[in-house]
């Protein structure tokens, strides 16, 4: 952020005013700022909803999802043939169904991650165009963590969200209506009792969707203020070590993880307790079906064919609604995030359009203007002031007197009133922005350096021919000093690249006007943080500058006023004199007597050509120290370990709750030889009544069971990426310098962390399916069991280990592309206000998307290496449940094992 100065006045570019922030500790859960109306989007811009996925390869992903779903839908049928009449024929016919239907899903899916990789990219980089085209007024009070958060997390949350809560809830749409179908024609019954669940299970979760959406945009909040806070952290490190900091930062931060903890454990206790209710209700439908079913097939009104494919179905469509459900609350915060993604590409933009600017040299002229900030009591008052076209004026004056805010009017920082402010004649106001800022060129005590090279820097990323910017370093003298630089006009600058001295950083600020060729000149105490021979060649190059053009010079060592024609004393916002120079210093008045106050001062004039006309010199070289010893960084597999013992009444506690889970819910293995017994009692004329009614407290204990894992399991998730944060800031705020990352790298790289979570993740869930295979092989008395288990596990995890290489590669390029994208955002937000007043925005904006460009090719590569990679244990799956039903027609076990090997396998999926 850039905050207002303690001075009266504030330099040019600042806001006349701030806006009260709202944080997430100022908004209440039941705040209905939370759940604000949908917002007007401007004309020319984009509406963040469904028609950015509206491709002809989104028809053909969705339509593999369809024909996947008429293919297992299929597949049930022919089970429960299988089940009454084993054949050979059959198993192919199954294995033709249900593996064909999953290499069909697995296409789709792989598609459909490109398709949303690259909509993410379009949406990011026209919320770039949204957030850099608001008034300065506006950019510089939002922090600069607030927009990488919005731009940055919330388009790869909607990204994420895309590619798997609404794949997920597309494939449960595709696979209802064949579901549907099959257990209706299977028992009629089933073609109301179908809707009629789901439609109960929706109404269950939709009347508390309002709630938890108004909690997740408040959990969202406490997020955004943390990265808000860790970025300014990181990015004030060097205040921090040297003003011994660390520990106010890193207990701010964490007293904001603690913030997030708070408000995500509000919204997962209300996700636990929605899971709860419709895994009760639907896993109830599932169970009264089995009993149902049960008691038809013992009255001879239904065959064991039937009742094997009406649980089937049931099963199916039992399971994907409740993940349906499940995951509503992730749709819900997708929501979230695009609500405010809507909320930024609703902003206002700066007024476009107006009057073209007078040809030839621009006059200046300040009529009867009066200008006051809302806060505050600085006022300019009557102001009339007359700068010749092609003249040179000082403004000098006491600190607080108005020279920098009678500057920032002339650019628009800051908005004079109708009339009171004339550029060659044309009211400012009536004049084209873009036009008006491009031709006015302002310096300030401090230059602001973007991430790019030096030529970018002084191009501002503008596509200008290289001689264009040789000429304006030459004319400036800057020769010697650009040939001494490591690489000259390439030499990387910014977060990141070489260090400029505040001196050269003012050198890089003429030749961006020079280069512009701008035809008003604006010097607001550019030589204020300078020694005095830093300073006399700095005003060397100023003078080569002003030469031709009209000039503003805000003077604080009236020394500096010797190059101006005309000089303007101000004092409490009114100017008080103003003349010729030569003749303001030989009359009596307030002028004259500044300069008899200042007498000590040396004349620039008589050191500003110390090398021969040049401005910049040569710079030193030497060996570079050392870098930093730092400690071996551990090993994947020990941060693996060590990530999964952090917190372990919700890691560890969670995950055997979710193994309790998985053996006893609709695919568990325990369901699963309950059920296959029951079948095959039936198929013998037996009354199973005992075992039916463990079958029912199986299938409704499983959801309660469940609530508690859902209540737990995800807030291990967060403390794991909280902690990687905080020792991640812990790192970068140290005594012991490292070498230095820019920040909103760091940030950005920070805001990964959520890939140890998940691979730590998938490890628990390779702990679980062993323990599955395990008890799959005790329950059904033969180590078969387990080894079909093991083997789809084992098939996964080689396929897995052959694609680790090429996934490792994607994902680090991915990553890095991430983090060099913050780099480039986080060092044009801090910029903002540099590149909004040199007219600069589009292209900072094109250098911006160009860097995006790289992303977007790399999240397409990882995410598609990634679906396919998620694709083979789909297929597996699907091959495992075929070898179920193999085994049984080649008589290696019975019906009951077969089923319930068939179950525990799909339970992987």
């Amino acid at each position: 952020m850039i905050p207002l100065t303690n001075k009266s006045e504030a330099p040019v570019g600042d806001a006349p005013y701030r806006r009260d922030t709202v944080t997430a500790t100022d908004l209440a859960p039941g705040d209905a700022r939370a759940t604000a109306p949908r917002p007007r989007v401007p004309e020319g811009r984009v509406p963040v909803d469904w028609h950015r996925m509206r491709t002809p390869l989104t028809g053909v992903a969705l339509s593999c999802s369809l024909f996947g779903a008429i293919g297992t839908s299929t597949g049930s049928v022919v089970a429960g043939r299988l089940a009454e009449h084993p054949t050979a024929g059959l198993v192919r016919l199954l294995a033709i169904c249900v593996i064909g239907a999953a290499m069909l899903d697995t296409f789709g899916r792989t598609l459909w991650a490109g398709l949303v990789d690259r909509a993410e990219g379009r949406l990011r980089s026209d919320l770039l165009d949204a957030a850099m085209a608001q008034p300065l007024s506006a950019l510089t009070e939002q922090a600069v963590g607030e927009v990488l958060d919005r731009v940055d997390d919330d388009t790869h949350e909607v990204g994420t969200l895309l590619r798997q809560s609404v794949w997920m809830a597309v494939r449960t749409l595709m696979a209802a209506g064949p579901l549907w179908l099959v257990a209706g024609l299977t028992w009629w019954p089933a073609f109301l009792l179908f809707p009629l669940s789901g439609l109960g299970a929706l109404l269950v979760v939709r009347q508390m969707l309002p709630e938890l959406s108004q909690r997740k945009v408040v959990e969202e909040m406490a997020w955004t203020d943390h990265a808000a806070a860790m970025e300014e952290g990181v990015a004030a490190r060097d205040d921090l070590r040297t003003s011994l900091g660390q520990s106010y930062v890193v207990r701010r931060c964490t007293q904001l993880a603690g913030q997030v903890h708070s408000r995500f454990a509000d919204v997962i206790s209300l996700e636990a307790r929605i899971g709860r209710r419709t895994g009760m209700l639907l896993h109830g439908v599932l169970a009264a079906t089995a009993v149902i079913g049960v008691a038809l097939v013992m009255g001879d009104q239904l065959s064991t064919a039937s009742l094997v494919t009406l649980f089937l179905v049931t099963t199916m469509f039992v399971g994907q609604v409740d993940q349906l459900a499940r995951h509503l609350p992730d749709l819900q915060a997708g929501l979230g995030a695009v609500i405010r993604l809507r909320g930024v590409m609703a902003s206002d933009p700066e007024l476009e359009g107006g009057l073209p600017l007078p040809d030839g040299k621009l006059s200046v002229r300040f009529v009867d203007l009066h200008f006051a900030y809302e806060h505050g009591t600085f006022a300019l008052a009557g102001v009339d002031l007359t700068v010749p076209a092609g003249t040179t004026c000082a403004l000098v004056g006491r600190t607080g007197s108005g020279k920098s805010t009678l500057a920032s009017l002339l650019s628009r920082a800051v908005e004079p009133e109708p009339g009171s402010l004339l550029l060659g004649g044309a009211d400012v106001r009536d004049l084209d922005l873009q036009q008006l800022r491009a031709a006015v060129g302002v310096v300030t005590q401090r230059t602001e350096i973007l991430s790019g090279t030096l030529a970018q820097n002084i191009t501002l990323f503008a596509d200008l021919p290289r001689a264009t910017i040789d000429a304006a370093v030459g004319e400036l003298g800057l020769t010697a000093w650009v040939e001494g630089l490591p690489q000259g006009l390439d030499t990387p600058l910014g977060p990141g690249g070489t260090s400029l001295s505040a001196g050269e950083e003012q050198l890089v600020a003429f030749a961006r006007l020079l280069v512009r060729d701008v035809r008003v000149v604006v010097l607001d105490e550019a030589t204020a943080r300078m020694d005095p021979l830093t300073e006399a060649r700095v005003v060397r190059a100023a003078e080569r500058l002003l030469s031709g053009r009209t000039g503003l010079l805000v003077a604080h060592r009236l020394s500096t006023t010797e190059r101006a024609e005309r000089v303007a004393v101000l004092d409490g916002g009114r100017v008080i004199q103003h003349g010729l120079r030569d003749d303001l210093a030989h009359v009596p008045g307030p002028f004259r007597e500044l300069l008899a106050v200042s007498a000590g001062e040396s004349s620039l004039r008589d050191s500003d050509d110390l090398h021969g006309g040049a401005v910049g010199t040569a710079r030193r070289t030497g060996t570079p120290p050392p870098p930093p010893g730092l400690r071996p960084i551990p090993g994947l597999a020990r941060a693996t370990r060590e990530a999964l013992f952090i917190e372990p009444q919700w890691g560890l506690l969670g995950m055997g709750l979710f193994l309790i889970c998985a053996l006893t819910g609709a695919f568990g293995a325990l369901t699963g030889w309950l059920w296959g017994h029951i079948v095959a009692d039936l198929q013998q004329g037996g009354r199973p009544l005992l075992l039916t009614g463990a079958l029912v407290i199986s299938l409704v204990g499983s959801p309660a069971l469940l609530s508690i894992a859902i209540n737990r399991y995800p807030q291990w998730w967060v403390a794991v990426m909280l902690r990687a944060r905080t020792r991640v800031l812990f790192g970068q705020t140290s005594a012991h310098r490292l070498e230095r990352t820019p920040p909103g790298e760091v940030v950005a790289r920070t805001m990964d962390a959520d890939r140890m979570a998940r691979y730590a993740d998938r490890w628990v869930d390779f702990i679980n399916g062993l323990a599955i295979a395990a008890v799959t092989a005790i329950v059904a008395g033969t180590a078969l069991a387990g080894a079909v288990l093991l083997s789809v596990m084992g098939t996964s995890a080689v396929a897995s280990s052959f694609g680790r290489h090429v996934a490792g590669r994607s994902a680090a390029e991915s990553s890095a592309a991430r983090a060099g994208f913050g780099r480039s955002l986080v060092s044009s937000l801090d910029s903002i206000r540099t590149v909004k007043l040199a007219a600069a925005t589009p292209d900072v904006h094109r250098h911006l998307h160009e860097v995006d460009g790289g992303r977007v090719s790399a999240a397409v590569r990882e995410h598609r290496v990634q679906a396919m990679l998620d694709g083979v244990p789909i297929v597996m799956v699907q091959v495992g449940v075929v070898t179920a039903w193999t085994l049984l027609v080649t008589g290696r076990w019975g019906l009951a094992t077969a089923l319930m090997v068939a179950g525990a396998v799909n339970g992987f999926d």
